[in-house]
């Protein structure tokens, strides 16, 4: 069957050409817009071998042709029902289309403390920076911490560290809609020295039990709790009692409920993190195995919490540089690919993303390259598999809780051992889509 016999094959079976509204193609599909979806014979579609999957989204019927396909059977529809056919961006569709499909309350939430960390991203990045040459500082000049510069630096090195709780609180309260002062104030209560050793109810109070995790949680309801008690209080008295009311309730419960529960999850954490990297390293690249499908579903998201935590309980975290190399898998996928395209337009994608793709900015390879190969992308986690456990062998720590690419190697314990296992995981996505291969689009 001839790419004419298929259009009209597929014309037929969408209920003929006046139930067919729009057509579009992207590097895969053929997506139409149609007046009747119950006009069009979807089952007879799918038993077609030269259709390799169909999506419907309400009155949208995309027929999964494969590469370079979609674009020729466009053309012959838009010919045929004089229905002028457009050629949009699949990258951006795809990546529109995730974010629709995962906006579920969970992941907004996540969404939201991500948020929570971002503005503080900066501060991390300098500090972190000056962690690594103050460590080193005095390793090459002995006595410089008990020198004045040398205090004054290490001032600077872990000062958004010291106060990491009170920005998260408050940055927290705001981005869940509450009084950011107020999360500030939960947050310095749950740290304040005085509260060690004070037993409410049995349960003896710790001082910074939970770090930043249990800070997000009580400034979090702490802010839908003012909320609630707001809508409740006369307008008279709301700027004096609601603060009041919404501080003394969370205080009790962050300190019987919340700290403990949070206290429990980052010990858990936190142990189970040491084990891996020093008992199972080799594990822990199932860790970076399932890293760039929680990207596309948003939920990595919750992991610069408990990056922060580690760091809050140890210094340091193992998890950071573990996941990053994620993101070293596919650049070594996408290099692949890169090479060996016949693909004009692929291959440019493929040249503008590479350089940020190893600066950590994955999205544009994932949404433009990997993901719509389909095969590149298993490259990608698998190589980055290797790379982590790699990275976990080498006991490679990061110093702060987000950031990824090759600027990551600037503030960890080992450069080196870092840009190792980049390379590792740059050699392991190469060979793993040299393997695995891929679907070279036809040129159009």
């Amino acid at each position: 069957m001839n790419n004419r016999e298929m259009t009209l094959d597929i014309i037929k079976k969408m209920g003929t050409k006046e139930n067919l509204l729009s057509i579009e193609n992207c590097m895969t599909r053929i997506r139409i817009n149609v007046r009747d979806v119950k006009k069009c014979e979807i089952e007879q579609l799918k038993k077609e071998e030269y259709i390799l999957g169909v999506t419907i989204q309400g009155n949208n019927v995309q027929l999964v042709v494969g590469p370079g396909k979609s674009s020729k059977l466009a053309a012959e529809m838009s010919e045929i029902t004089g229905i002028k056919s457009n050629e949009i961006d699949e990258a951006a569709v795809r990546k529109e289309e995730n974010k629709e499909k995962n906006n579920t309350p969970f992941k907004r939430v996540l969404k939201k403390v991500a948020n929570v960390f971002i503005p503080i991203l900066p501060a991390f990045i300098a500090c972190g920076l000056m962690v690594a040459i103050y460590e080193a500082g005095y390793v090459f000049f002995p006595g410089l911490e008990e020198s004045d510069f040398g205090k004054i630096l290490s001032a600077i090195a872990y000062s958004v560290f010291t106060i990491l709780p009170i920005i998260v609180g408050y940055n927290t309260a705001k981005e869940f809609g509450g009084s950011p002062i107020l999360g500030a104030v939960l947050a310095s209560i749950l740290n304040a020295a005085a509260i060690t050793g004070v037993h409410i109810l049995g349960i003896e109070c710790e001082a910074g039990r939970g770090g930043v995790i249990s800070v997000l949680i009580v400034a979090a309801i702490g802010a839908k709790l003012e909320r609630a008690i707001r809508k409740k209080m006369p307008e008279i008295l709301d700027t004096f009692l609601t603060p009041l009311f919404t501080i003394f309730i969370m205080t009790f419960l962050g300190l019987i409920v919340f700290q403990p529960i949070a206290g429990f999850v980052s010990d858990a954490v936190g142990n189970f993190v040491q084990y891996i990297i020093y008992n199972v390293p080799a594990l822990a690249g199932l860790a970076t195995l399932v890293y760039l499908p929680l990207v596309m579903t948003g939920m990595h998201h919750g992991l610069i919490a408990v990056n922060a935590q580690l760091i809050s309980d140890f210094g340091v975290t193992y998890l950071l540089p573990v996941t990053c190399m994620a993101g070293a898998g596919q650049v070594g996928a996408a290099f692949y690919v890169f090479l060996k395209t016949k693909n004009k337009r692929l291959k440019k994608i493929c040249k503008n993303a590479l350089p940020v793709g190893m600066l950590g900015i994955g999205e544009p390879l994932m949404w433009g390259v990997t993901v719509p190969l389909g095969k590149p992308f298993l490259a990608s986690c698998l190589g980055g598999a290797v790379g982590g456990s790699a990275m976990a062998m080498m006991h490679v720590a990061a110093k702060i809780p987000e950031l990824s690419g090759l600027q990551l190697s600037l503030i960890t314990t080992s450069p080196v051992k870092y840009l190792i296992a980049v390379a590792i995981s740059y050699a392991a996505g190469f060979l793993f889509c040299m393997l695995l291969g891929f679907t070279d689009p036809e040129e159009e």
